[in-house]
């Protein structure tokens, strides 16, 4: 699964209530997630344009808690 592929399971899971919602800091909105022309992944809030590249150390613990929760 590409790192974009488990951060949608991680929304959808997170929808469901089994995970944090991964929210915005500015307004509490839902962040999505996106992948720039060169293959960047970030979330985004629609409400206020605040933008987030995705770092390793997020993806880790996205991808743990996705596969926790797959168990």
């Amino acid at each position: 699964m590409r790192k974009i592929q488990y951060v949608s399971k991680y929304i959808t899971l997170s929808e469901e209530g089994l995970v944090p919602k991964l929210e915005c800091p500015i307004d509490q909105g839902l962040l999505f997630p996106n992948q720039d022309l060169e293959e960047k992944d970030y979330l985004y809030c629609i409400s206020c344009n605040y933008k987030n590249i995705l770092g390793i150390e997020v993806y880790d613990k996205i991808i743990k808690m996705v596969e926790d929760n797959g168990k």
